[in-house]
């Protein structure tokens, strides 16, 4: 049974989940291919933000297909996870957009994306990955395990009971 919740309090507590953590699983397909890698991340409000080289196949799979997902996981503290799906967009440092996802990745990434700035400044882009779903495991009101569904492009919130068919 689909239970109705909070847009703003599903999405604030998705907001802190992403600030807390700083690595999430990361999957991008091109063709009949799907591969996975983690990334270390930073976070503003649900936008996931990460670093990477242009010569990697993450980049040539997102510039032929923006649909991404991504897998967060606390191993403490089983119901703080989230699948995410979402599209992808590659920024330049050299934009102005860039200059700005370079000052959050330093606040969280002090020295590490220092470090790669300055060995490889001209491989470096940006990913910028906007959210359209986010789905974690909770409980309902003594009822047992449930999915909590955030879906921003229709901007509501939701549970359902894990034994229920999910969509």
């Amino acid at each position: 049974m689909r239970t109705e919740l909070k847009f703003d309090e599903v999405k604030e507590e998705k907001v802190k989940l992403l600030e807390q953590n700083k690595y999430i699983a990361l999957a991008t397909s091109l063709g009949s291919r799907v591969t996975a890698r983690y990334v270390q991340y930073a976070s503003e409000g649900l936008t996931i933000i990460f670093f990477t080289l242009t010569n990697l196949k993450k980049v040539a799979q997102i510039k032929a297909n923006p649909k991404v997902a991504l897998c967060l996981c606390d191993l403490s503290n089983w119901q703080r996870n989230a699948s995410i799906e979402g599209t992808a967009e590659i920024v330049s440092p050299q934009e102005e957009e860039g200059k700005r996802l370079a000052e959050i990745m330093k606040k969280k990434w002090p020295g590490y994306f220092e470090w790669w700035y300055a060995y490889a400044p001209e491989l470096i882009v940006f990913v910028k990955v906007t959210p359209t779903l986010i789905v974690s495991y909770g409980y309902t009101d003594k009822k047992g395990p449930a999915l909590k569904y955030l879906d921003l492009q229709n901007k509501t919130a939701y549970q359902t009971r894990i034994e229920e068919k999910q969509e």
